[in-house]
């Protein structure tokens, strides 16, 4: 009887087995998934053993340096594994948490001592060439859940730095007698699959009623920030978009309003608490794991030929002539105009004096004068020109949208720093259009940005001061639409002395009607549409050197483009 069972084992078809296999308990499942943890702490352990002089050097000086956060390079996780990076780019959860428990057992192997003095958790910075995860917020869409991301951006809003609980402590309410039980707290930031976080025990097993000691309980920085893709990235005629970043412990308050940054982290999804019926759409929230500063990234943008190039305009005697020529060369005339944009580009000398003083490097410039002279024109040839500059209007600019807002957020009732066009506009240029259509009180906010360059606001218990270190660039029409030579220039520019003041070189662009000025426009009009129709020819001076380096930008451009969509 014995055999004839177990030839019936023998004999069953693969559906029965299959069957069979399912209908074991769930504890064979948790088993599994318990072994493949094991598996990768083993595999990160013998990675490290691999090169253990070279790690244990890297990970003395990091925390020597006060950082947690221990680099890893995608490269050296291919030479292990041809797959791994992008395995680890398309399920990082599965990886980051056994990979640095097999940091913190390598440290506690050959640093016993450093172990005992963390003040933070040991973390694993996952860097290297992303390839398609590398993406700016546009690029955030739900193929991007659950991997790890790249995203470059402008920081626009800034939560407040809050201290978020990590392990709390409970004792007995009504008894002093040393019970002490603990519970950790992890929501969905953790990486964990099943989050635990805000469940507060009220009885020990005992049936005593607990209480919560604050005072000995552990805590964490966390602040959640907005970053927007950049205005030169983004599509004309489109709302940029943008995603919010979350951040823990060492990467908190690391990026302010303004800030051009690169974020690596897991974009996941946060549902809300489970309900009778869901609309099925969550919000999705990258985990920041490394926060970097782009003007740390930010590589020489000349090559040899440039450089040689730019020394043999230098060494002419007619150099500022010429370039001042070449500045808006579609614009006839106002060559004291061009000459002054020219140097304003170039900008002064920042100065920090011993006492404290600050002195600015940058060039505030105002153009003033009859409509239809191109002051627009040349605006807008500082603005394409210009690395970073970004272009507002005088009529659909408020005061705090220049300068900076305090914003109440709808979802967690706290107060958030909104940066403005001028704080966004930092280390580059502002260029202001209409600028006589602007409101009173509105540049009124706009002095302290243009002389201190700073924004100071003291709001909602908050006192903030955040850098505006922009150059000026604006155009106004006349008091009376037009100059009038037999007023003087504050009666015809109609601004207070106060602003007039703040502005280094102030322009006045005339429309003069004479024979002469007019066939000389005529001629640049006729010259230049003959020049566009055998526009292949050979290019010089400072237009082969400027060509040059912006089609090499443009190329640039064209990669990124098609890396970070």
């Amino acid at each position: 009887q014995a055999i004839s069972k177990e030839a019936q084992f023998r004999q069953r078809s693969p559906q029965q087995a299959m069957a069979a296999d399912s209908s074991m308990p769930g504890a064979d499942a948790a088993v599994l998934e318990r072994d493949e943890y094991d598996s990768k702490v083993r595999f990160f352990n013998d990675f490290l053993h691999s090169k253990r002089d070279e790690w244990e050097k890297k990970i003395d000086t990091e925390l020597a340096n006060h950082r947690y956060r221990i680099p890893v390079e995608l490269k050296e996780l291919k030479k292990a594994d041809p797959t791994l990076d992008r395995r680890v780019l398309e399920n990082p959860v599965k990886y980051l948490l056994p990979w640095e428990e097999a940091l913190l057992s390598f440290l506690r192997e050959t640093n016993e001592k450093a172990v005992k003095q963390l003040k933070q958790p040991l973390k694993l910075d996952i860097s290297g060439s992303f390839g398609r995860n590398h993406v700016t917020p546009r690029g955030m869409t739900a193929t991007s859940l659950q991997n790890l991301m790249c995203v470059e951006g402008v920081v626009t809003r800034a939560g407040v730095m809050v201290p978020k609980l990590l392990q709390s402590i409970h004792v007995r309410k009504n008894r002093d007698d040393g019970h002490v039980e603990q519970r950790d707290h992890r929501d969905q930031t953790a990486f964990v699959n099943q989050s635990a976080a805000g469940a507060m025990p009220t009885h020990d097993a005992e049936g005593n009623e607990l209480e919560i000691e604050i005072g000995l309980s552990v805590y964490k920085d966390f602040q959640k920030f907005t970053i927007q893709e950049a205005p030169e990235n983004s599509p004309p005629g489109q709302i940029p978009r943008s995603v919010e970043v979350l951040c823990e412990g060492d990467l908190a308050d690391k990026a302010k309003p303004g800030d051009r940054v690169q974020v690596i982290g897991v974009y996941r999804s946060f549902p809300p608490q489970l309900q009778d019926f869901t609309n099925g759409v969550f919000p999705a929230k990258l985990v920041a794991t490394n926060i970097t500063p782009i003007k740390e990234m930010i590589e020489a943008p000349f090559v040899s030929d440039d450089v040689k190039n730019i020394r043999e305009i230098a060494a002419r005697t007619d150099a500022f002539t010429l370039l001042a020529r070449s500045f808006a060369p579609s614009i006839c005339g106002h060559e004291k105009v061009k000459q002054g944009l020219l140097l304003q580009m170039m900008g002064g000398t920042e100065k920090n004096l011993t006492n404290g003083t600050h002195l600015r490097g940058d060039i505030n410039l105002l153009l003033v004068g009859d409509p239809s002279c191109g002051k627009s024109q040349m605006l807008r040839f500082v603005m394409n020109i210009a690395p970073l500059a970004i272009s507002t209007t005088g009529r659909g600019s408020s005061g705090v949208g220049l300068t900076a807002a305090m914003v109440r957020d709808a979802a967690t009732r706290d107060f958030t720093l909104e940066a403005g066009a001028m704080v966004l506009a930092d280390r580059g240029f502002i260029c202001i259009d209409e600028f006589d259509k602007m409101g009173i009180n509105d540049r009124v906010s706009i002095h302290e940005a243009m002389e201190q360059q700073c924004v100071t606001v003291s709001k909602a218990g908050m006192h903030v001061q955040l850098n505006a270190r922009c150059s000026v660039v604006a155009a106004a029409n006349p008091i009376y639409g037009t100059f009038d030579p037999t007023l003087d220039l504050a009666k015809n520019i109609g601004m207070p002395d106060s602003l007039l003041s703040r502005f280094d070189l102030v322009f006045v662009v005339r429309d003069l009607t004479t024979e002469a000025i007019d066939r000389k426009i005529a001629t640049q009009v006729l010259r230049q549409a003959g020049l566009r129709a055998g526009a292949e020819g050979r290019k010089h001076g400072v237009e082969q050197i400027h060509s040059s380096i912006l089609e090499r930008r443009q190329d640039v451009d064209t990669r990124r483009s098609q890396e970070a969509t």
